[in-house]
């Protein structure tokens, strides 16, 4: 049996203000084509299908149209809520789209219940699917402390035990003469140890730096945010969302990262999915291949001065993508905004972090305090507020003004 393992799809997310709605369109279809194209049984979508509670009604759209392609495909579907979803309205309607071969867990008992699939040679694959689960709401009810390392070890031990009991159970063998020992894979919306995290992500507790991997500490509510891998011991696979980079964990345990880029700190991510061979995962390095995916706009930081910026061969290569952009000249640069939005009409994110940045002075009324003429009154506001000194065209003007005024 093969699965693709996808997450944080974010319907109706925009990048800074644009509105992404083509590129999720886009990335629907390049779904459905990948199913197409790898022979792919099954879809994992690990939490995240929605940007906010309250999607766009066009992402819910969307939404079901992607459902509908893959439904009509033969390929069933699990999706799990993320931290962004809202878990009943997700939900809704999940009974009967079961039918449809359309599996949505949005409820905690959800957890332990496995969506159980047999392939054509009467193997079986128990698909876990574990929503997102809020500690401060759930803890009670499980008997455990309100931190998501303890949730999540309490719901990996019932899965454990529900497993245990469906293979007492499974004493027939399949029909080529092999035991019929079930595979277990395991979806969960977490931040576990040794991830990447990015600006782009929600807090779900874990006090993340974009970028940087956090670990599992015990002695802090923070740390205990961050699920350690041991949790997962035991398990086939484990298919994680919520960190938008595609990472490996371990060879076992690995997020498929969002198929889009939704912020600057992904440039350099790796964008797709994985895709799971059941039947030889007693060797994950065999079983788990990347699929890459290119959708949507580059995404791309850029840092220098204003005439590196405006290079012609370096517009030539960032003209369309979404850029962020630092300029680093002694003195703040005159319309540099404006010069730069001409060239880069996907310019984002501005801003200047030159030498003028470093003042003299901390306060305006510092530079009043060391002013002998009207003349530096003026002039010390313009340094104080756009970190340069006047051109001579604004000189002249200046002069000319305060000279009119005496």
């Amino acid at each position: 049996m093969r699965l693709l393992h996808t997450s944080d799809w974010h319907l109706g997310r925009g990048f800074h203000g644009a509105s992404l709605r083509a590129d999720q369109a886009d990335m629907l279809t390049t779904v459905s084509s990948t199913v197409e194209e790898q022979r792919v049984d099954v879809v994992l979508v690990s939490g995240d299908v929605y940007d906010r509670a309250l999607p766009p009604e066009w992402a819910v759209k969307e939404l079901e149209d992607a459902l509908v392609r893959l439904s009509a495909s033969g390929t069933e579907v699990i999706v799990t809520a993320g931290n962004h979803d809202s878990a009943q309205r997700l939900g809704f309607g999940r009974g009967l789209m079961t039918a449809s071969g359309v599996h949505i867990r949005s409820a905690l008992e959800d957890s332990w219940t496995p969506v159980e699939l047999t392939d054509d040679d009467g193997a079986t694959v128990l698909v876990y699917g574990v929503p997102y689960v809020e500690p401060q709401l759930y803890a009670a009810e499980l008997g455990v402390r309100a931190n998501h390392t303890a949730v999540m070890t309490e719901i990996t031990d019932r899965i454990r035990d529900d497993a245990a009991q469906r293979r007492a159970g499974m004493g027939a063998e399949s029909r080529t003469g092999a035991a019929a020992e079930p595979r277990v894979v395991v979806m969960a919306h977490v931040f576990a140890a040794k991830g990447t995290a990015s600006e782009s992500e929600r807090s779900i507790g874990a006090p993340a730096v974009p970028e940087q991997s956090l670990d599992h500490h015990q002695e802090s509510i923070g740390g205990l945010a961050v699920v350690p891998l041991e949790v997962f011991d035991g398990f086939d696979y484990v298919a994680l969302g919520h960190l938008h980079g595609r990472q490996r964990l371990s060879g076992r345990i690995r997020y498929s990262g969002s198929p889009l880029r939704y912020s600057f700190s992904e440039e350099h991510q790796a964008k797709g999915a994985w895709l799971i061979d059941t039947e030889a995962l007693q060797d994950p390095a065999e079983a788990v291949t990347a699929v890459d995916w290119a959708i949507g706009r580059p995404v791309r930081r850029l840092t220098g001065t204003l005439d590196e910026m405006l290079d012609a061969e370096q517009v030539a290569q960032w003209a369309e993508a979404f850029v962020q952009i630092t300029l680093t000249d002694p003195q703040r640069p005159e319309r540099a905004y404006p010069r730069l939005r001409e060239v880069y009409p996907h310019l984002m994110s501005y801003r200047y972090a030159g030498a003028g940045t470093q003042q003299r002075y901390s306060t305006y009324s510092q530079k009043l305090q060391e002013a002998e003429t009207e003349y530096d009154v003026v002039v010390g506001f313009l340094n104080h507020v756009r970190h340069r000194a006047p051109s001579t065209e604004e000189t002249a003007t200046l002069e000319a003004a305060l000279e009119a005024v005496r």
